[in-house]
């Protein structure tokens, strides 16, 4: 055989083996050049047709990644979770593949798997923060959901479409909403390359009387083009808004950049673009400018910043001034994930979406404030985040109420949130101390750590009510004439649940003498033991809450020893008490030391809660028992005998005055 046709037949069997695979190199090339200038859509397309014809496993692990890829950058998280799985199945060389299939996992609310391929990417990738904040997001979401915030969320179902709205912001009122949407309707006649769906514009809906949101429309005015324009910010009560252009052109990236218009009448004048970097081929977005417009914050990724998208900050020195340059929010905000849709808020708080910081899943919105110098950057936690996308929050003015965005349901859409307000409420009960039987006509004073105060009376049943105030401390306090005076007191501090609260204020009935449980003295001793002054500081209490009484301090022994000692042991044991009292700020004058000695043995009266109480414990008293030394002698039973002497070492009070003070205060001058 010739060789010339042998060198032709090798050349042809040779271009018959191979064709296709040229023809696959050069679709996959187009499929490329689509991806590469930002066309995601028509990307996914050409992607979708190769992978049906590919039979080589590295050519299915890059597709597939590819097609992952596409489906990330577009926000469908089953799509990519779907693909990256199968580049991971398929051993694609790029570590980044199990990262992003775990935090398409995570998406899809698979924490469990996901924490695995976190793990498996920690070991490849072992100095990438975005693996290790991974496993802990996967543990994270479990204890946010345990703990979710006070937030209620309900979806704005009367603003949303069928198709993307997001990015909110509000107008000159909460009764003006603007917003991003790819709705029918949006000036972009043919579908976007980059997600295959209309161009986006900004939207805005108004709220009428009945708090009912009008059918939303395109704002009025030169600000929706052909091309993208969303991410509005608008301040000076409604009159300027900044936002964010990108320029749509088949093959082209022409990226996005930031654009301010003024509002005249019913609509919006001519664009301005605002200048921020020199080179116009970087993209800036997501606008987020101050009240007094020398503030502007934005989302990019020039050069000199942490990775993926950032958060950066220019400044001017007048409303007509120049832009300064652009800073980076530093490391404390911007991770080598995404960090966009900034907020600032007119406390200096700033809140802003990252795939990065730990989280939910996808991007999470994080709030972050700036102390001596350094942000402190905390998750909103659930239900404002979820393991879909939420991004794009707004906040009218300083309340605790707006709007955000969230792929929770699959599409973009709107959702309403609000922090609803802490409803406290103190219900209470004033009642006799002895008979457990309501006081009616009682007076309860309420005082706040804030100094406010509030006075009711008690109801026919003893009952009151008041309302109180979130973070602040309060005393209770309930009197009424010929009783002594009790309070209570009650905090909200930290309590972020509406609660109520119950309390019962017990009036004792001055009359006749009280004893002061548990004070103990040594064997023949005057000296208190310390377990005597829990008792004694309660009676610090009585005395603090009822400054109009005087009251005797009585000390009263056993019948055992000389009648002169006890008497002066018992005398000495009162003046103990006394000194205590006076420690503790209770002035001489409203204390009176009494000793009794063995003079007056303790009568049971089982009329009285003390007194049953006694025969509730020691069965063998009776209701007028009197325990004196003839009472005692006639006991058989030695354990009863100590008992009846345990009882009558006792101290007790006893209220002289309970005008105290208050005739030099009306002017009847003092006793």
């Amino acid at each position: 055989m010739n060789p010339k046709h042998l060198s032709a037949i090798v050349i042809s069997l040779f271009l018959l083996a191979h064709g296709p695979l040229f023809s696959q190199e050069k679709q996959i090339k187009k499929a490329d050049d689509a991806f590469n200038v930002g066309e995601y859509f028509a990307a996914t397309e050409k992607y979708e047709k190769i992978y049906e014809g590919l039979t080589d496993k590295k050519d299915k692990a890059y597709v597939s990644f590819k097609l992952g890829e596409c489906a990330r950058i577009t926000n469908d998280a089953k799509k990519a979770k779907k693909w990256y799985k199968v580049a991971v199945k398929n051993e694609y060389t790029d570590p980044l593949s199990v990262l992003y299939y775990a935090q398409a996992l995570m998406m899809t609310d698979e924490s469990v798997e996901a924490a695995g391929q976190f793990e498996r990417y920690t070991q490849l990738m072992p100095d990438d923060v975005r693996g290790h904040n991974g496993v802990k997001s996967c543990k994270l979401i479990t204890e946010l959901r345990g703990k979710p915030s006070r937030h209620t969320v309900t979806e704005a179902t009367t603003v949303n479409s069928k198709f993307t709205d997001f990015a909110p912001a509000f107008g000159k009122s909460t009764s003006e909403l603007y917003f991003t949407s790819t709705r029918e309707g949006s000036n972009g006649t043919t579908p976007s390359r980059i997600t295959g769906l209309s161009y986006s514009d900004i939207y805005v809906a108004v709220k009428d009387n009945k708090e009912k949101w009008s059918v939303p429309v395109p704002v009025a005015g030169l600000v929706n083009t052909p091309g993208s324009e969303g991410a509005p910010c608008i301040i000076s009560n409604g009159s300027t808004m900044y936002y964010t252009y990108c320029k749509q052109a088949e093959g082209e990236n022409h990226g996005c950049k930031i654009f301010k218009t003024r509002k005249s009448g019913d609509a919006w004048g001519q664009p301005e673009y605002v200048p921020i970097v020199k080179d116009s081929s970087i993209t800036v977005a997501h606008p987020a400018v101050s009240a007094d417009e020398m503030t502007l914050y934005f989302v990019s990724e020039m050069p000199g910043g942490k990775g993926g998208k950032d958060i950066w900050v220019t400044k001017r020195a007048s409303a007509s001034g120049t832009w300064g340059k652009p800073e980076n929010l530093g490391a404390e905000i911007n991770t080598s994930g995404d960090e966009m849709y900034p907020f600032i808020r007119r406390n200096g708080e700033l809140y802003f979406s990252s795939n990065v910081h730990q989280g939910c899943g996808g991007l999470d919105i994080f709030k972050a404030e700036k102390k001596d110098g350094k942000w402190n950057v905390t998750n909103m936690g659930v239900p404002i985040n979820s393991p879909a996308d939420d991004f794009g929050i707004t906040f009218f003015e300083d309340t605790e109420e707006g709007y955000f965005s969230s792929a929770r349901n699959k599409e973009d859409n709107l959702f309403h949130f609000i922090i609803p307000p802490l409803v406290f409420t103190l219900k209470g009960l004033v009642t006799n101390s002895e008979t457990d039987e309501p006081l009616t006509g009682a007076t309860v004073k309420m005082v706040a750590s804030n100094g406010a105060e509030s006075e009711v009376s008690s109801a026919t049943d003893g009952s009151f009510v008041f309302r109180l105030t979130e973070d602040l401390d309060y005393t209770i306090t309930a009197s009424r004439s010929k009783f002594l005076a009790s309070y209570r007191n009650i905090s909200t501090r930290g309590i972020r649940e509406s609660q109520e609260f119950q309390t019962k204020l017990d009036l004792g009935p001055i009359k006749g003498k009280m004893e002061l449980p548990n004070i103990q003295y040594d064997l023949g001793k005057a000296e208190l033991r310390p377990e005597s002054f829990a008792s004694l500081d309660k009676l610090v209490e009585i005395l603090t809450v009822n400054p109009n009484i005087t009251i005797a301090l009585i000390a009263n022994t056993d019948i055992r020893g000389s009648d002169d000692a006890n008497m002066k042991l018992s005398q000495a044991r009162a003046q103990s008490v006394v000194d205590y009292l006076l420690k503790k700020g209770i002035v001489a004058e409203r204390l009176t030391p009494s000793g009794l000695g063995e003079t007056a043995p303790r009568k049971i009266d089982g009329t009285a809660a003390a007194g049953r109480e006694l025969i509730k414990q020691y069965p063998f008293l009776k209701h007028g028992d009197v325990l004196n030394e003839a009472y005692i002698n006639a006991l058989t039973d030695k354990a009863q005998k100590e008992i009846c002497h345990q009882l009558n070492r006792r101290t007790e009070f006893e209220v002289l005055r309970d005008d105290y003070g208050l005739g030099d205060l009306k002017g009847f001058g003092s006793e």
